[in-house]
């Protein structure tokens, strides 16, 4: 065999190698979520201020919003799968207020603007412990949260830059239905601590087309209560609501 078959045989067989041992998925979609809860955010040294609630002081109302996963998975024992994940939470909200306190803003009457823009990403080790019909997952996220808070009056403006990293627990169970295209999921993730307690958990229905294409649409919440996503700012917050994804699997 002369060298350029020899180069030729051995690529084919490193494909079907790597055909063999990698396989994933990616997701796109929108996150049509509503924010319910309270924050508070106090400077350095003053009196804590009394917590304000997001949707009748802020005015804050329902959003929507990008998430992006991939999902990379192997038959390499005793080395865990991956998985990537992106969302982002944002919100705006316009109200009058009576006795408001916000940072440096002190019993304000009058008119308040706000805004959120929270980024998460996730990198997710995970091992496959059920692997059929019933399909189970048990891993770790690494969750970095990052993005600020922007509270204004005419006359003051207070951003509050806002930034996070949790190690977390997951879980994901995945049925198939026998005959059938569909599939239902639930997944979490979760972490508590003296401070700081965050989760999310997403329950859906997944309708497979040929060409590893799908439809993925079902009910996510994420819950943010935390003293320490920046100084003087406490959080305790929800983000509830449906979603939708495209996935293509390969």
């Amino acid at each position: 065999m002369d060298g350029k078959k020899y180069i030729a045989v051995a690529m084919l067989g490193l494909t079907n190698l790597s055909a063999g041992i990698w396989e994933g998925e990616i997701l796109a979609g929108i996150y049509y979520h509503s924010p319910s809860g309270n924050a508070s955010y106090t400077l350095p040294g003053d009196i804590a201020n009394a917590a304000v609630d997001l949707e009748n002081t802020l005015g804050w109302e329902k959003e929507n919003d990008m998430l992006l996963q991939a999902d990379f998975k192997h038959s390499l024992p005793f080395l865990p799968n991956l998985k990537i994940g992106y969302a982002n939470l944002s919100h705006t909200g316009k109200n009058n207020t009576t006795d408001f306190f916000w940072g440096g803003i002190v019993s304000f009457d009058g008119f308040v603007s706000s805004s959120l823009d929270l980024e998460l990403y996730d990198i997710t080790p995970y091992y496959t412990i059920l692997d059929g019909m019933i399909e189970a997952d048990l891993g770790v996220t690494l969750r970095n949260i990052n993005g600020d808070i922007t509270v204004s009056t005419f006359a003051q403006n207070e951003t509050t830059d806002v930034e996070s990293f949790a190690p977390m627990l997951y879980g994901k169970t995945k049925v198939d239905i026998a005959g059938t295209p569909l599939s239902i999921e639930c997944e979490a993730n979760f972490v508590s601590t003296d401070e700081t307690a965050f989760y999310d958990y997403e329950i859906s229905v997944r309708y497979t087309f040929g060409a590893g294409f799908g439809l993925e649409g079902g009910y996510k919440a994420f819950h943010l209560d935390s003293e320490e996503l920046a100084d003087g700012l406490k959080t305790d917050i929800d983000f509830k609501g449906p979603y939708t994804m495209l996935s293509w699997s390969f």
